[in-house]
């Protein structure tokens, strides 16, 4: 494998990113995304112990459950004890996967990856959206305009707005996000690394099975491969096209806030693998 560094820029408009994502896009990092935004003087480990103690989460190692060696279920603020001493291996919770020897002997960390907290029954959204926007003022949006209901059991189905906590350790594994969306990182603090590659590169590294970018880069089969390569600092947003793969390590303490969004480069695809999903379930929101 061979990497070129992702484009950085300091702003962006609207109408810039509407052209990006129409022409063959690549990932970018925009800079001063972030900057006012009263999450990067709040946030912390403690704020969100405080204010959402007993949000339930499924935390991994690595992140994905089909993936992971180990797995845990149990609630935010238990997890946010075990991101401050992670050298125990040691969770309050119910193992459903694994144990703490099993996990310390990994190297990894556990990774809650399902912490939304806009969710509309464990969550607060109003609350959320007073230290970050839904989406930043350069992103045009094009849910308003699904009709109510579906967007709403779109929204219950899956959440469209993360908030990461992790330590030295945690891995996403290979992955293109759902529904076609595209997608942000914004890195309220800490540092990630993220690896990153065009959607025709998918058949290719979809053969391996770990989703382990780091072993991939040893594999001969995988010598030919271009990707990107960005390391995300605090105030930085990596913009994520549909469909791009990408797998992402947390270097040090990290708190990253994401959403995904569908504008007109993406809106078909999007409606159909909603639709479909929406097929499968049988319970309905309340």
């Amino acid at each position: 494998m061979h990497f070129r560094d992702v484009e950085k820029r300091q702003t962006i408009s609207r109408l810039e990113m509407a052209a990006y994502l129409r022409a063959p896009a690549a990932p970018l990092v925009v800079r001063g995304a972030m900057q006012g935004w009263p999450a990067m003087k709040h946030w912390s480990l403690d704020f969100f112990a405080e204010h959402f103690a007993d949000f339930p989460v499924m935390a991994h190692a690595p992140q994905f459950p089909g993936l992971a060696i180990c797995s845990v279920k149990t609630t935010l603020g238990n997890y946010v004890d075990y991101l401050r001493n992670p050298g125990k291996g040691r969770i309050k919770g119910e193992w459903l996967k694994g144990d703490p020897a099993t996990l310390l002997k990994s190297g990894l960390s556990l990774y809650a990856g399902n912490f939304n907290p806009a969710h509309p029954k464990y969550g607060d959204r109003d609350f959320l959206f007073r230290y970050v926007p839904a989406l930043p003022d350069f992103i045009e949006c094009w849910r308003s305009l699904l009709d109510p209901g579906f967007n709403r059991a779109c929204e219950w189905l899956q959440s469209h707005h993360f908030v990461y906590l992790s330590v030295a350790g945690g891995v996403t594994p290979l992955h293109d996000d759902f529904w076609d969306t595209h997608a942000f990182l914004a890195q309220i603090s800490g540092r990630k690394e993220a690896f990153l590659f065009s959607p025709d590169r998918m058949p290719v590294l979809y053969d391996e099975q770990t989703g382990n970018v780091r072993a991939m880069m040893d594999d001969p089969k995988f010598a030919d491969v271009e990707g990107w390569r960005a390391t995300l600092m605090p105030g930085d947003m990596l913009i994520l096209p549909s469909r791009w793969l990408h797998y992402v390590e947390t270097i040090e303490t990290s708190i990253t806030y994401s959403a995904d969004w569908i504008d007109a480069t993406n809106w078909r695809s999007y409606v159909a693998s909603a639709t479909e999903a929406l097929a499968g379930e049988t319970g309905s929101p309340s």
